[in-house]
């Protein structure tokens, strides 16, 4: 025989949206099935006057929001107050609503991830950039799927670590999740940023003309491009370049090599840096 589930109060018209996950939700089931998926990240902002304002008059339990309501302003009452939701509710097993409370009371949230996203941050920073995307990645396989803050932030540095390495493609991919995720118009731009760099002229004008809604950031984008290519013209690579035209013609062969590796890897750093100031 299948479980039966007993729903509590009525189904409402007007659903409560949990701002942490962005969801819409419709009844205290929903709402339980909610507050366990996201139990990492639960603070005190879930003791919303207004959820218990919802339970009462559009979920149909006034007795359940008699009993929140003592707990609202009380930032140290967060495990009471999801327990209580759950215990009135009965949606999830005891074993689920036990580990629920546990995670919630430890108080730790996302710290877990908070200090793994530090520890690739540091070996961003060391120049270990491939180390550093593989930590980002695995962070985003683990974080609960509601999850939207941290998530953004990963997405973002890892975009920016394939931008800088100039897989702009890839970088596209992060940018485009996270602006998803956050609806940011910084992102947004820094999505098309990455397009823009990763294809042929041709082929982004065309993806330009294909998409109309990206027309007015791309005109800030062109904007943000031309003024870091003329700080790159700006830049003493000139002088090095006729530098090195006379080390060649000096004959100064050793010269020539040592200026040679000096003046190609700045013209990497200055290329990273212009594509990084039309990007941020």
């Amino acid at each position: 025989m299948n479980r039966v589930c007993i729903a509590a109060g009525k189904l409402a018209e007007k659903p409560y949206h949990m701002e942490k996950i962005d969801r819409n939700i419709y009844s205290v089931e929903e709402l339980c099935y909610s507050l366990v998926q996201s139990a990492q990240f639960l603070g005190p902002e879930i003791m919303d006057p207004e959820l218990v304002r919802w339970i009462a008059a559009d979920a149909g339990l006034p007795e359940l929001a008699e009993k929140l309501r003592p707990f609202l302003g009380k930032t140290r009452a967060l495990t009471e107050f999801v327990s209580t939701i759950l215990d009135y509710v009965g949606f999830v097993s005891q074993d689920r609503q036990m580990r629920t409370r546990q995670i919630v009371a430890s108080g730790q949230g996302m710290e877990p991830y908070e200090r793994r996203m530090q520890r690739a941050k540091m070996l961003e920073e060391s120049g270990r950039a491939y180390q550093a995307e593989a930590a980002y990645e695995a962070i985003l396989q683990d974080l609960p799927e509601p999850e939207r803050e941290i998530r953004t932030k990963v997405l973002v540095a890892c975009g920016t670590i394939c931008a800088r390495m100039f897989r702009f493609r890839r970088a596209a991919e992060c940018f485009g999740s996270a602006y998803d995720l956050s609806g940011r118009s910084d992102l947004y731009l820094r999505y098309l940023a990455a397009v823009r760099f990763g294809l042929p002229d041709e082929e982004y004008v065309a993806f330009v003309s294909e998409h109309p809604e990206c027309y007015n950031a791309s005109l800030e984008l062109e904007k943000r491009v031309k003024e870091a290519d003329a700080d790159y013209r700006r830049s003493s690579l000139e002088m090095q370049v006729a530098r090195l035209r006379d080390y060649h013609k000096d004959g100064q062969n050793t010269n020539y090599e040592i200026a040679l590796h000096q003046t190609i890897q700045q013209m990497k750093d200055d290329y990273r840096r212009t594509r990084e100031t039309a990007i941020v």
